[in-house]
């Protein structure tokens, strides 16, 4: 233990000796350390960032679709089959309505002319958004039934519309496909704010109004609802007991038997996917990343190696003085692991820095993992020993007599 804190000693002073040469040195580690540890830190946090913006718009979604006609018995799915589901929708299980796009409108209200979107469904659309109703309700099954003319809207296009969210009961014109009719407000949903990252993942608008799908149909002329799919509104840790659920409940309606005639598609499963591609892709970035130790590694080599050249006449009066081969090796390879430790402290100091900023920057929480800090700094000193092998070595095999009369 003695000798080990001497070589550290005599190491440190060695360095201390040529502070710019040690510092430039360092920088290879420094540099590939940090950028490790900041793009594990940032790469899971924009991670996570990414996973709660598509959870927020597409959790306990499951699509239910037809996957083989002639086995269903059946070419397309009907509003028939979304009221079945309603029905006997059961628990964990809001509801079922038509996975419709949005469509493109104009609001005509005393403030002028407005471009809106316009969103239809059942009443179960109404859980297709994590923005809770602040005020009213959502349409119910009794105004869906009977195509009633009325609208849920968020609070920032009542403010844009009629430039207050006490808009209860008012009445605006509407137009799209070519129609335009009068449509009564009877809720209105929160607009929480989106980052530019999660609005431009989630496509999230907050000019939207929403209508039962009936009232598209009668008021504005659509087709009635056929589709190859329905969209299910569950519970998302519930939804593959409710996928399972309403499939058998649609294979007892059209009284099949065979496996493929229905398939579906929940988010959980989609979301699985996507982690394993984020980390796929932010492991391939660091791993490159990495390679930047390799080059703060051969710097470290060249490094040692001047400095064995440097001591060279030190080299062989030590060894004349009694110190023995395996005493000079230990005392380089001390060296060449001081650098790579210190640099490798400086980097995980610039790197957790740099991780924190840049999630700071894109509005996202850093994730930093002890067990990624703690292989990065291990990989260091490891770089380090490894390229310093060979100058302790050379400087170890030195011929004491040919080493005294070095100049």
């Amino acid at each position: 233990m003695e000798r080990l804190l001497e070589y550290l000693k005599v190491a440190f002073a060695n360095l201390k000796s040529n502070k710019k040469r040690t510092f430039l040195t360092m920088l290879g580690i420094i540099i590939g350390i940090s950028s490790v540890i900041m793009i594990l830190a940032a790469g899971g946090g924009a991670k996570n960032m990414i996973n709660d913006e598509l959870n927020s718009v597409f959790s306990g979604m499951i699509y239910f679709y037809i996957e083989d006609q002639d086995k269903a018995n059946t070419k397309e799915f009907t509003e028939d089959d979304i009221r079945f589901i309603c029905d006997n929708a059961g628990d964990h299980l809001y509801g079922a309505t038509q996975d419709s796009s949005t469509l493109a409108a104009k609001a005509d209200t005393i403030r002028g002319t407005y471009d809106i979107y316009v969103n239809t469904g059942t009443p179960a659309r109404e859980y297709q958004s994590t923005d809770k109703v602040v005020s009213g309700r959502y349409f119910n099954f009794s105004e869906y039934n009977a195509a009633a003319p009325v609208c849920v809207i968020t609070e920032a296009l009542a403010k844009k519309l009629f430039g207050t969210t006490d808009v209860l009961g008012k009445s605006f014109e509407v137009n799209f496909n070519n129609m335009s009719n009068e449509l009564t407000i009877i809720g209105i949903r929160e607009t929480k704010k989106s980052n530019g990252v999660g609005a431009a993942l989630t496509g999230k608008q907050t000019d939207v109004i929403e209508i039962p799908y009936s009232c598209a149909e009668r008021k504005y002329g659509l087709d009635e609802y056929k589709g190859f799919d329905i969209l299910l509104l569950a519970d998302n840790e519930y939804s593959l007991e409710v996928s399972e659920r309403v499939q058998k409940m649609f294979e007892s309606k059209y009284n099949v038997r065979e496996e493929g005639a229905f398939g579906i598609e929940s988010w959980t499963d989609a979301a699985k996917q996507y982690d394993q591609i984020l980390n796929i892709i932010t492991g391939f970035v660091a791993i490159v990343a990495s390679i930047a130790l390799l080059v703060g590694g051969i710097g470290v080599m060249n490094i040692m190696l001047v400095s064995v050249t440097e001591r060279t006449r030190e080299i062989g009066i030590r060894k004349s003085l009694g110190a023995k081969t395996k005493a000079i090796k230990r005392q380089f390879m001390a060296e060449a692991g001081m650098i790579t430790l210190i640099g490798g402290v400086i980097g995980i100091i610039v790197g957790l820095l740099l991780g924190t900023l840049i999630c700071m920057a894109i509005g996202a929480t850093p994730e930093f993992s002890v067990m990624s800090i703690l292989l990065a700094s291990v990989f260091s000193c490891g770089i380090g020993l490894f390229f310093g092998i060979y100058p302790a070595k050379k400087a170890a095999m030195l011929n004491p007599i040919e080493a005294l009369r070095h100049e």
